[in-house]
């Protein structure tokens, strides 16, 4: 028999402590049981019954130790504390599975390469069909067994497995896993409800670039919109899985899609999008003029001429009447602005938009001759255009924010998403770009108005999520340290930092649980919203007291009609949209995505109303993520919403200025 044969699945040390002082006082007390027990393990016991009437704990132990199979307490404590390692060992390796960076998840399975013959779920991450196979057939009901450390089945852990990267040969064992698992009930649309962050089956194989996977899971009846894998297609540059999303009808009117594609400079995905609405009768050309302004700032000839092809009007114009045009101008891409001239676009840009643009192209002479030329041009600098900075603070060539910090540019410019240019080039581990903002008096721990973060949260952030791309983020950590960033709520939970960046913090004594110790001291940090009563006000009889109860209303019962009433045709949610039609595409995506809000709290502060809310979706397969509560703030004027903000909690939306 081997020693660990009778041991719990997992064992308690101090669990087992207690047994052993229970079994002590039984004994002492008489219980017949008790003392068989004693005498059929104890050598002395048997010889001398009388002992029992003063046997210590040891001998308790000694006795539970008899019982699991060990010759002693000791060793069973060995036992204990290897499993627990090993535990520790396993729970370690799928957490770097499941992530991009090869180093640690290879050095994990090198020193313990028996590590999938111990768990289904290490045998699923990394494609081991032999262990899964030989596992389902032991039990099939593992296959929708959960784990108690993410609440995951094993085929969560394929589909979000990243060892088909660190190992290429790999990726069959992988497919043939996820095909094993759910033909022994595993569910396509396994999923565990979270929101913001929604982990599922089809968004693990289409965020880990597994094109296979997704067309196994599609084939199954994945549904197709479920998480916005669409999105995760774009940003990964999977054009195999974004053909087979948009084959089995993922949505792209009324999503960000077209955005991302936009985002993400990639004319393929364009394209792809731009054909999946034409041939579902759906407005193309109106969709590719809405993103040209955008595009016209930001991407590739390719990929403005896949949204010109497409029928998109050459001299379309934002909200804020910026056209197309302009839009190129004012951000120095003379080739674009020239490709839209050609195609009938008009040349309305101002000489605000001419400055702009030679500042991004750091043309210093341009730049004085337009200064000479308008001398009050600096003083017609808006909000927005003081915001060009940040394509300056994002881009590695550091010569156009040079040229901007000297002519005037603020360093705490806010961009519409409510960022400082300190975040933007954290996020994009532009060292030398945090390096003259910090000179140049930016505040290192100013926090953005979308997440109440830090730069050096943005940096922790950028490093995962653009792992393996252009940036020095271990320069821009070390920078922002020495700067004295603080330390709290740098390390988000579903958005880790890269390996290197994660060793870096835990040297500077920052680990992945050290958040959770500072998130009240951060608190401090913005602006004192001083005493905050923990009882909402009740509503009154005034006008902003009705509007509160019809937003209320609409969103208790998923009124869009009733919503639509109440918004301004401009209303702006920051970092999200900018008119009303943008909001209630993301409330009807959000609600076609099975989103159920549920409002905890309504009241009228100042010029707007606060509503606490939980929001909730339906899981399959998983332990449901808890509910995500937050609290929106709908600014009015003139009896119609003007401006919608999300806040984590209470006190933070009440302090929101």
């Amino acid at each position: 028999m081997s020693e660990r044969s009778l041991l719990p699945q997992r064992p308690d040390l101090d669990q087992l402590r207690r047994r052993a002082k229970e079994l002590r006082d039984a004994v002492h007390s008489g219980d017949a049981g008790a003392r068989a027990r004693f005498t059929a393990q104890h050598p002395a016991a048997r010889l001398d019954t009388a002992r029992l009437d003063t046997a210590g704990l040891a001998a308790a132990q000694f006795v539970i130790a008899r019982e699991l199979g060990f010759a002693s307490w000791p060793a069973l404590k060995a036992a204990v504390d290897a499993d627990a390692g090993a535990r520790g060992r396993e729970l370690e390796f799928l957490a770097v599975s499941i992530r991009p960076g090869a180093g640690r998840a290879v050095e994990l399975l090198a020193a313990d390469p028996g590590i999938a013959g111990r768990s289904l779920r290490a045998a699923a991450v990394l494609g081991d069909v032999g262990a899964v196979r030989d596992a389902l057939t032991l039990d099939p009901a593992l296959a929708a067994a959960v784990d108690d450390a993410r609440g995951w089945p094993p085929l969560l852990y394929a589909c979000y497995s990243h060892w088909h990267r660190f190992d290429p040969s790999r990726e069959a064992g992988l497919v043939e896993v996820v095909r094993l698992l759910m033909a022994a009930g595993a569910g396509a649309n396994t999923n565990d409800g979270g929101r913001p962050r929604l982990y599922s089956a089809l968004r693990g194989a289409v965020e880990s670039t597994k094109p296979e996977v997704t067309e196994l899971l599609l084939g199954s009846g994945a549904h197709p919109d479920l998480g916005q894998p669409l999105v995760e297609a774009i940003a990964h540059g999977d054009h195999r899985s974004l053909q087979l999303l948009l084959a089995h009808g993922a949505r792209v009117s009324g999503s960000w899609a077209l955005g991302a594609a936009v985002f993400h400079d990639d004319p393929v995905a364009t394209r792809l999008l731009l054909d999946a609405l034409t041939a579902r009768g759906q407005d193309a050309a109106g969709a590719a003029s809405g993103e040209l302004v955008e595009a016209a700032a930001i991407a590739s000839l390719p990929l403005i001429d896949a949204l010109l092809a497409a029928g998109a009007d050459p001299r379309t114009a934002d909200e804020d009447g910026i056209s197309a045009m302009r839009s190129a101008v004012r951000a120095g891409r003379n080739e674009s602005a020239a490709r839209l001239t050609s195609q009938g676009a008009v040349d309305d840009a101002t000489d605000i938009d001419r400055f702009l643009g030679a500042c991004l192209r750091a043309q210093r002479g341009t730049v004085q001759r337009l200064l000479a030329e308008h001398r009050d041009l600096p003083d017609r600098l808006t909000a927005r255009d003081r915001a060009v900075i940040h394509h300056a603070a994002a881009d590695r060539d550091t010569a156009a924010l040079v040229l901007m910090l000297e002519f005037g540019f603020g360093h705490d410019a806010r961009d519409e998403a409510g960022q400082a240019p300190l975040h933007t080039a954290a996020y994009h581990g532009n060292a030398d770009a945090v390096r003259l903002l910090l000179a140049a008096g930016a505040e290192v721990d100013a926090r953005d108005t979308r997440f109440e973060a830090t730069a050096l949260a943005f940096a922790t952030v950028g490093s995962g999520e653009q792992d393996g791309e252009p940036g020095d983020w271990i320069s821009t950590v070390r920078l922002l340290l020495e700067a004295g960033a603080s330390r709290g709520a740098v390390w988000v939970s579903d958005k880790p930092p890269s390996r290197e960046i994660a060793q870096l913090l835990e040297g500077y004594g920052i680990g992945s649980g050290h958040d959770d110790a500072a998130r009240d001291e951060n608190r401090e940090f913005g602006a004192d919203p001083g005493p905050v009563s923990d009882v909402p006000t009740a509503l009154g009889d005034d006008v902003l007291s009705e509007i509160a109860r019809h937003i209320e209303a609409a969103c208790q019962e998923a009124d869009l009609d009733l919503l639509a009433s109440l918004l301004h045709p401009q209303v702006h949610w920051t970092g999200l949209c900018r008119t009303s039609a943008q909001v209630l595409d993301w409330y009807r995506l959000a609600l076609a995505d099975g989103t159920t809000p549920a409002v905890e709290s309504v009241e009228v502060d100042r010029d707007a109303v606060v509503l606490g809310m939980t929001l909730t979706r339906p899981t399959e397969g998983t332990r449901p993520a808890p509910p995500h509560r937050l609290y929106q703030v709908f600014t009015v004027e003139g009896a119609q919403i003007v401006e919608i903000r999300g806040f984590p909690d209470r006190r933070s939306a009440l302090a929101r200025d």
